[in-house]
């Protein structure tokens, strides 16, 4: 998302309703039968200590497991790499697009299943509140995400931009340097990937972060939420969740980005921001502004996709949008779905629920 990262960003881009029951698509689809046993997403911050450890085991498993498909992904050498590069991969496409969120609803889908299946976590994928964490007044190094034993470890160490490198220069950055501290150390842990938009070639270092509260308390605020869920159709609220690279509209989903990655750590760069484990997290907070903005008109809503096929081309100069029989895939992750089987999260191959909602 900023300068390297930002290029890389900018080149990407630069009524309660009842859910007892079928909201049927008015083309006459079917989006399958009524999930009967939904996983539940929970809050991090509400799952117990011992949840929190069982979590980041899986994830580390995950990193252990040797890649399945480095004839797709030859730059992989873990099923946590293989995740990390389908998304670079598909970077440019994925971006400033009217596919952005439904996109990333599947691949978490994907990694949730990778978790349960092949690591022995037992949940759904969790989410970060990063709205209640701002709003505890708590600082950001002592938020309980970043806790060492119990959390995703915290910021990296100071770092002072390396002469030449090309970076965004974010407002109120404090680290960027390795993760000295939580399960995440290079002990344990490595990003295999990165930078720049090349699954080809492997290329373990450590997981840097570089915090910016000024950033994170700025945009990940109930006043954005509201505006993003506010919106009248998805056009314009697909538009106004991924806001614009820059700093001129709040933004929860660059919020959380930059707010961790800043202008030197993974979680700022838009093709490798999966690098880092929090990734997850931070998307699954998004995936659930998106359902709980589908909830307050679901007759209306749940079927309701559109959007440019390409990035920033909202104008159409370049193609159309997105309808709800467009294509995507995660690449030998898992095989092309349509826009309209994604849509339902209650529907079997779905199947999941977030915590506290309705």
């Amino acid at each position: 998302m900023l300068g390297s990262k930002l290029s890389s960003f900018l080149l990407l881009a630069l009524s309660v309703v009842s859910l007892a029951s079928p909201t049927p698509d008015p083309s006459g689809r079917s989006a399958g039968k009524r999930c009967e046993d939904p996983v539940e997403r929970k809050n991090w911050n509400k799952l117990s200590k011992s949840e929190r450890k069982s979590f980041t085991k899986a994830v580390l498993c995950l990193a252990n497991k040797p890649a399945k498909y480095r004839k797709h992904i030859p730059g992989a050498t873990s099923r946590y790499d293989e995740f990390h590069g389908v998304h670079v991969q598909q970077g440019g496409e994925i971006h400033f697009v009217g596919h952005f969120i439904i996109w990333h609803r599947y691949f978490l889908l994907a990694y949730e299943k990778a978790l349960r299946e092949e690591c022995g976590w037992k949940q759904g994928l969790p989410y970060w509140d990063w709205i209640a964490d701002v709003a505890s007044g708590d600082k950001m190094d002592d938020w309980e995400i970043f806790d060492s034993e119990y959390g995703f470890g915290g910021n990296g160490p100071w770092m002072e931009i390396p002469e030449g490198q090309e970076v965004f220069p974010v407002p109120g950055r404090t680290g960027g340097g390795c993760v000295p501290d939580g399960p995440f150390t290079t002990k344990n842990f490595h990003v295999g990937l990165g930078p720049g938009a090349n699954a080809s070639v492997s290329n373990p270092h450590c997981l840097r972060r570089d915090f910016s509260p000024e950033i994170v308390e700025y945009n990940l605020v109930q006043e954005t939420w509201d505006e993003v869920v506010g919106q009248s159709d998805y056009g314009r609220f697909a538009k106004r969740l991924e806001a614009e690279p820059s700093w001129g509209m709040k933004n929860i989903h660059g919020g959380g980005h930059f707010g961790v990655g800043g202008s030197l750590g993974d979680m700022g760069d838009a093709y490798n921001s999966p690098g880092d484990p929090l990734f997850y997290l931070h998307h699954n907070n998004l995936d659930r502004v998106y359902w709980e903005w589908q909830k307050k008109d679901l007759k209306k809503r749940l079927w309701d996709v559109s959007g440019p096929i390409h990035m920033f081309d909202y104008a159409n100069q370049k193609g159309g949008n997105v309808t709800l029989d467009f294509e995507i895939n995660l690449g030998p992750l898992s095989g092309t779905r349509k826009l309209w089987e994604l849509l339902d999260i209650r529907r079997e191959g779905m199947c999941y629920e977030f915590e506290d909602s309705d």
